[in-house]
Order: structure tokens, then C-alpha cells, then sequence
């Protein structure tokens, strides 16, 4: 079926060009073109499902760049929960996510590592329609050092080891390999950053990685990981919270090796109540260290994509604090778009309005470019030319189908 979604705003291109009074013109899930609607053809209309939006900005589907599906972060002692919990419980909360973060306009999430391979199990779900959600870019099992932390990644040591896994992970069907280098909330009394893997180790798995043309992504806040990470050829760092001068200049010296910014987690003092009493008072403690270390980081021009650590339909917050930090508001909207698709290697498919790409679209009121809280509000949603949200209501596409049962 054609569709012609018309708009007051439409935001073509990987820059995010505005066109006033713009149409888009969709067929099949895929987008055909985009033009000023006073250039649409009578053949474009003929047939066409007209959907008009007089008064909003339409651009791309928001793409989540750091997700965790099993972790809910708006729920009390979810990193606990994610210790104990069963499959059962950690696929109804992922199933619960999915569904907010599809309905907040996200179209895509790059998923960092789940426990019982959840990512890969409900990535084919959600593509037979099954269950509602964003596309998902699975990770398949996180692998992080012995004397590593955090509960998602699990324990590995030696090459052979995190060589295995990531063939393991590549042979499941994986679109990424992820590794934790780093603790995740630091402290500030230790002095350093721990490094958790060997170089070697972390070499192997870009190895694994290149021969099927895959991306790594390591989770690392800084330090001697960090350096260890751009010089083996990981293609993007996750975090970046303690990024000192040194580790920022190295960062410009590979722009080839981008970072993916979750400053809420430290940023947002909404996020404390879900957290323990040490790890909340941990995160109060590093909160302007990350604040200086972030904004050096941008206004350094480092390239950047924006996610959450699963702070599911919240990733309008991450834009809103990317501005804060020093960020343009295009580079900022290109966080969640243009540039997520780049380090998502979904680059003419997703993130951006041009023909050939997936019809992934969203309405907002206002202009983003100009106010990025806009996106807190979005009160529509189409993902492959499929309306799961209009005019604010969740429809019914957006209801577990079940295929599998009937």
C-alpha cells in the first residue's frame, strides 16, 4: 500500500535537513522519496493513504543505542532483579520495555548483552510480529574478564575463551559483539580506572568481529581500558564517563573509534530511587566528574551516538542532556538518528528520510531542532509503514499477536 504522510516540518537526510510543508512518500514499508508536499505528483497520490499532520515535525525513528532488554531501569533494585530473576521474569520485562520504547518512538535499539540470550530469542519474535517493538541489533552474550563486575556480562579469561564465545555469539546471530573492560559506576576515592582485559584479549574479539565485518563495543568509562580499546580497533566505546585529556586526544587521533554518551544514568537524580542506597550514593559522588569529562568530550568533537543503559522509552533525556553538555542540537538529534544508524551499520537503512530506506517514522509537536524535550511527547509512530501510535492512542498493531499460539 502507498502512503503520503505530509507535515509542517519534515526532516530529510542524514542531516536532518528541514523542508518546510514537506511530504514523504511511502510504499511496501520503504520510503520512495522525500519532497516539499507542492511537488508531490498525481501519481504519487493515486491510491495513496494521506496522512497529514498540519501543525508537527515529522523525522526518523529514534534508534536506542544502548539498550539492555531484561534491565528496567525505571524499576526498584533492577540490577538485583537482573541477579535473581528467572528467564520467565526477565522476558516479561523485556517484553514490557519493548513495548514502551517502541511506543516513546524509538524503531530500533542496539541491544549490549543479555542474560539466557534473551536479545537473539526476541529478535525473532518481534520480527514474525509476535510481540511489538523495535527492531532489535542483538549482542548475544557480553563478555567481560573474571575479575570483572556487573551482573549481565559473563566471566571469561584467556583469548581462547572470548574466542570462542564470539564465534559462538556470531554462529547465534549476533549483529555485534559487546565486551566490559570497566566497572560501570566508579569510584571516586579509588585514583584510576580498573582495566579488566588484557590487551590480547580484547584483540582477539575485533579479530572475531572483522572477519564477518562486525562492530565491537566496549563497555568502558576511561583509563587504561580505554586506550587499549581504540589501539586493538574497537569500533565504538560505551560510556565514556572518566575520558581524561589524554584518553580524549587519543579518541581524536582514531575518529574512526566513536562513543555511545548514557550520561543519564549519572545525570538524572530520577534514576536514584531505582537504584541501592551505595549505588545511588555512588552515583551522586561521580555526578560532575562525569558532567566535566562528558562536555570536554563533545565540545572536543568527538563523534557520538546517545542511549539510555535501559531507561526504556527515556531517550529523549539523553538528547535534552547532550545539549547541556555542549552538543548543537543537530549533532544532538543526530545521536538518536543519523549518526546511531552509522555506528549501528544501518546507514541508507534506518535513521535518516531518504529513498530506500525503512519507512520509520515519527511525529512530534514542535521542532527539535530548535527544543529537543519535544521528543518527550511523541504522539505518533509508524515502524516499517506500520502505525503503532496515532494521535497519541496505542493502536492496535502495537497488541502481542501471538502468532505462534493460535
Amino acid at each position: 500500500m502507498k502512503q503520503i504522510i505530509t507535515a509542517k516540518l519534515v526532516l530529510k537526510g542524514t542531516e536532518l535537513e528541514p523542508v518546510a510543508d514537506g511530504a514523504v512518500v511511502l510504499e511496501d514499508g520503504k520510503i520512495l522519496k522525500v519532497v516539499p508536499a507542492r511537488e508531490l505528483t498525481e501519481e504519487d497520490k493515486s491510491q495513496a493513504q494521506i496522512l497529514s499532520f498540519p501543525e508537527e515535525t515529522v523525522l526518523p525513528g529514534m534508534i536506542e543505542c544502548h539498550n539492555h532488554l531484561s534491565i528496567d531501569a525505571r524499576k526498584v533494585g533492577h540490577l538485583e532483579i537482573l541477579a535473581n530473576a528467572t528467564e520467565c521474569k526477565l522476558t516479561l520485562l523485556a517484553e514490557e520495555g519493548l513495548r514502551d520504547d517502541l511506543l516513546s518512538g524509538v524503531t530500533t535499539v542496539r541491544c549490549m548483552g543479555e542474560k539466557y540470550d534473551l536479545d537473539l530469542k526476541l529478535k525473532k519474535e518481534v520480527d514474525a510480529g509476535n510481540v511489538p517493538g523495535p527492531d532489535i541489533l542483538p549482542a548475544g552474550v557480553g563478555m567481560k574478564g573474571s575479575n570483572g563486575s556487573g551482573y549481565i556480562g559473563v566471566p571469561h579469561s584467556g583469548v581462547e575463551e572470548f574466542r570462542r564465545t564470539a564465534r559462538s555469539n556470531v554462529a547465534k546471530g549476533a549483529k555485534l559483539l559487546k565486551i566490559f573492560t570497566t566497572p560501570g559506576v566508579f569510584n571516586v576515592n579509588l585514583g584510576f580506572v580498573p582495566s579488566f582485559l588484557s590487551a590480547e584479549e580484547i584483540r582477539t574479539v575485533v579479530e572475531e568481529a572483522n572477519r564477518l565485518h562486525l562492530p565491537v563495543a566496549a563497555h568502558c568509562i576511561g583509563g587504561q581500558a580505554l586506550r587499549d580499546c581504540v589501539e586493538q580497533g574497537v569500533t565504538v566505546i560505551e560510556h565514556a564517563y572518566c575520558a581524561s585529556q589524554e584518553d580524549i586526544e587519543l579518541l581524536k587521533a582514531h575518529p574512526e573509534c566513536w562513543v555511545d554518551l548514557t550520561t543519564g544514568i549519572y545525570l538524572d537524580p530520577e534514576r536514584e530511587p531505582y537504584l541501592s542506597e551505595s549505588g545511588a550514593a555512588s552515583v551522586r559522588a561521580g555526578r560532575e566528574i562525569v558532567r566535566n569529562c562528558v562536555s570536554n568530550l563533545i565540545k572536543a568533537g568527538i563523534h557520538f551516538a546517545l542511549g539510555t543503559d535501559a531507561n526504556h522509552g527515556l531517550l529523549w533525556k539523553e538528547v535534552v542532556y547532550a545539549v547541556e553538555l555542549g552538543a548543537s542540537k543537530l549533532d544532538a538529534l543526530k545521536g538518536v538518528t543519523s549518526n546511531a544508524a552509522y555506528i549501528s551499520g544501518l546507514e541508507g537503512k534506518k535513521g535518516a528520510l531518504m529513498a530506500g530506506a525503512d519507512a520509520d517514522l515519527i511525529a512530534v509537536n514542535g521542532n527539535p531542532l530548535e527544543d529537543p524535550s519535544v521528543l518527550s511527547q511523541v504522539p505518533f509512530v509508524m515502524k516499517k509503514g506500520v502505525i503503532y501510535k496515532s494521535n497519541g492512542e496505542v493502536q492496535p498493531s502495537c497488541r502481542s499477536v501471538q502468532k505462534t499460539l493460535q
